[in-house]
């Protein structure tokens, strides 16, 4: 017989809605909840979800319905980014009985237990969302840290500031003080999350502030590898990249969104810098740090996208060499300047575009991802079979596979890359069990 009420957590979305539903998790779980294995005949279910394209908010909206079917009498809860944007499709579906914006998330526990939602206009530059916190990442072995919420950019394509909010940077104190919680955890590594991670401070009045604040989370003990999520090229000043050359243990993956190859494009889209000032971004990390990995976004199909301008994109990509291609079909979005735009391309050409994108990203991943081998890094260990199989990450990004006997889940082992396919890399362990704490003459020292 069941003694607590069940719950279960569905999230849609970026690293942000995934730290946000840890953060309710435990909450919820203080009050008295027990998180059901899978979400089915349960009490209460917490949906976070995501529009940030038309597709990703179809398969909210499905998947609410298809759960609310399985689940005829749970109490649902849905949050994030869809509550904000057309909540009468989400209304209509049987067993949704809250309906929580953004900038109430950090009281979905306190309306569980009977709190009324505010009826007031929500204060998009209101600190009240870093309510949430953590003490710990379901099934994972590096932690996400928020840090940042709401973006002040306004790009034409994109809806996020009209749901998020303004830019708003999370206390300096605070963050300090949740990373030192990961570590006591045993928490290696921090996957630093934000909307716009390369405004962090500014509100604070911090100059250079991500910089200054990476120094400070790798001074706590225990923090071996702090990541970044996404972050703009405005990011890259020499101090900013002085920190990682002197210190190893900041990852040198960096996911910079370029979103297209195209300066006429790149305007329309009302980004915030030129081609040049993104090539001149790229070459200054090259030359800093040469073993760093690079990751891009693009968007396919913008409105008035030629040809021409798809092939800029397509050539950016050979020039840059990114390991990893991020790329989105334009979908146009409620309240955007660009769903104003004229030039809308025909579904066809989009998907044709998309398909040679594909195609092309993927021929220049692998020729990126070959130039690796024969290198040594260091892996931090996800997965551990029974077979004596591991696979885990390095601080550069890469997806590394290695076998050897006594690997375990956590470990940070030395790999030496021997092939790669599909984007995976498959090596032999170099015996060191678990590398030992650096020296500060040996952080800056490349693998």
């Amino acid at each position: 017989m069941r003694v607590l009420p069940e719950c279960a957590f569905v999230t849609f979305g970026c690293k942000i809605n995934q730290y946000d539903t840890q953060a309710i998790r435990e909450e919820i779980l203080e009050l008295g909840y027990q998180e059901a294995e899978k979400p089915e005949g349960i009490d209460l279910l917490v949906i976070n979800s995501c529009t940030v394209t038309e597709r990703a908010g179809l398969k909210v909206e499905e998947r609410v319905k298809s759960l609310a079917k399985k689940n005829p009498e749970a109490d649902i809860i849905v949050t994030g980014c869809m509550t904000e944007d057309d909540r009468q499709r989400l209304v209509e579906i049987p067993g949704v009985v809250h309906l929580v914006g953004n900038e109430e998330k950090h009281r979905v526990a306190e309306i569980i237990q009977g709190a009324e939602l505010s009826h007031e206009r929500p204060r998009r530059k209101s600190r009240d969302i870093f309510g949430l916190e953590i003490s710990a990442f379901e099934g994972r072995t590096r932690a996400f840290l928020k840090i940042q919420d709401g973006c002040d950019s306004f790009c034409s394509y994109c809806i996020i500031p009209y749901l998020r909010g303004g830019s708003r940077s999370r206390d300096h104190q605070p963050v300090l003080d949740e990373a030192r919680r990961l570590a006591e955890a045993g928490f290696s590594e921090l996957v630093l999350t934000g909307i716009h991670l390369r405004q962090w401070g500014r509100d604070l009045g911090i100059e250079d502030g991500l910089g200054k604040l990476l120094t400070g989370l790798r001074d706590i003990d225990g923090i071996e590898r702090i990541r970044l999520s996404s972050i703009g090229e405005g990011a890259f000043t020499d101090s900013f990249l002085d920190a990682f050359v002197a210190d190893e243990g900041l990852c040198r993956f960096f996911h910079v969104p370029l979103q297209s190859g195209s300066q006429k494009i790149l305007d329309a889209m009302r980004r915030d810098y030129s081609l040049d000032d993104f090539v001149e971004a790229m070459s200054r990390i090259r030359e800093r740090l040469p073993d760093a990995i690079l990751a891009t976004d693009l968007i396919v199909g913008f409105p008035g996208e030629t040809e021409e301008d798809f092939e800029a994109s397509m050539e950016m990509v050979d020039a840059l060499d990114f390991a990893k291609v991020h790329l989105f079909p334009y979908s146009p979005r409620p309240r955007t300047g660009a769903a104003r735009l004229e030039g809308h391309l025909d579904p066809a050409v989009r998907h044709d575009r998309m398909l040679r994108a594909r195609q092309h990203c993927d021929a220049v991943q692998q020729r990126v991802s070959r130039k690796r081998l024969g290198d040594s890094v260091r892996v931090l260990l996800e997965k551990v079979s029974s077979s004596s199989e591991a696979e885990g990450l390095s601080r550069e990004g890469l997806r590394v596979r290695v076998a050897g006997q006594g690997l375990l889940r956590g470990q940070e082992v030395k790999v030496l890359l021997e092939s790669v396919e599909s984007g995976v890399y498959c090596g032999s362990w170099l015996e060191e069990k678990t590398l030992p704490q650096k020296t500060t003459q040996e952080k800056g020292q490349n693998v």
